[in-house]
């Protein structure tokens, strides 16, 4: 996946001081490049402070319509736009504010966070981007049957030891802990003469791939061919599937707090008769 998936939401700053020359608290973003419609994550911001000495303060959190230059928060349900914090000297704290993307909306949102100590306020300012899951992977090019076995889910991957792994599938009603190494199975059976595959998959917003390495854990394609490398999307081909059951992995980190879409992925077979399968969408919880 290109770095840019591994870097943070783009943010710029302004500092505005009254009475000191250097701001006491610093804040910064900690937010994927991208959500999806439905998604409701808690945006994270990251404050520190470099005095020597207790500070408290107010923070405030404004979302804006990049294109229709309005206010959001209502509609983004930003109802924990105001909060207060305590640092000690030192000392570093995250700060959430949760929202809720609307179903409806896709395109670009401005976020301006103001810090306030006294009569000192501090601006960070950035962006995040709305985008449709459906359209995060190329169009088949042409008309493929909905015939396919097959099945995907998320398994989360604990390490007891060096030679010991516990894996426990992630249901709608678990939390996983930020961090947690998560990988998404996929399972599917070719019951056709010697076939290929094109596997399409959108990323969740709230995981983040660890490498770029695909585990098979039940057959071997003669080759796999990964497509252009894309900063919302997984894609690649499978070339020399035999008939039979096939199930590989994709290793991610629960990344970013919040309840995110997994949204479906398609997988188009040709060699035999063109056919697709397109999974269910799912969520996961972070926390």
């Amino acid at each position: 996946m290109r770095t840019c998936l591994l870097l943070l939401a783009f943010v710029w700053s302004a500092i505005t001081t009254a009475g000191h020359s250097q701001f006491s608290v610093a804040a910064s973003a900690d937010l994927p490049a991208f959500f999806y419609p439905g998604d409701q994550p808690k945006l994270q911001f990251l404050l520190a402070n470099n005095s020597g000495s207790e500070q408290t303060g107010n923070l405030q959190l404004e979302l804006f319509d990049a294109v229709k230059k309005q206010p959001v928060d209502g509609w983004f349900y930003n109802q924990l736009a105001n909060q207060y914090f305590t640092l000690a000297a030192g000392e570093r704290n995250a700060v959430r504010f949760p929202i809720t993307i609307p179903n409806l909306f896709t395109g670009k949102v401005f976020w301006q966070l103001t810090v306030r100590i006294d009569t000192t306020h501090q601006l960070v300012r950035g962006y995040f981007d709305v985008r449709d899951a459906d359209h995060q992977t190329e169009a088949a090019q042409q008309e493929y049957q909905r015939t396919m076995k097959g099945g995907i889910g998320l398994i989360a991957v604990n390490k007891q030891s060096a030679k010991s792994v516990v894996e426990q599938a992630i249901t709608a009603f678990s939390t996983q802990p930020v961090d947690q190494p998560v990988v998404l199975r996929m399972a599917i059976y070719i019951n056709q003469k010697m076939d290929s595959c094109l596997v399409l998959l959108p990323l969740s917003s709230g995981l983040q791939p660890t490498g770029n390495n695909v585990q098979f854990k039940k057959g071997k394609p003669t080759s796999i061919v990964q497509k252009s490398k894309s900063d919302t999307a997984i894609s690649m081909m499978l070339y020399g599937l035999a008939p039979g059951p096939y199930q590989w992995d994709y290793p991610f980190t629960a990344r970013y707090p919040g309840e995110f879409l997994v949204p479906s992925c398609r997988l188009l077979l040709f060699n035999a008769t063109r056919r697709e399968y397109r999974t269910a969408t799912s969520s996961i919880l972070i926390d």
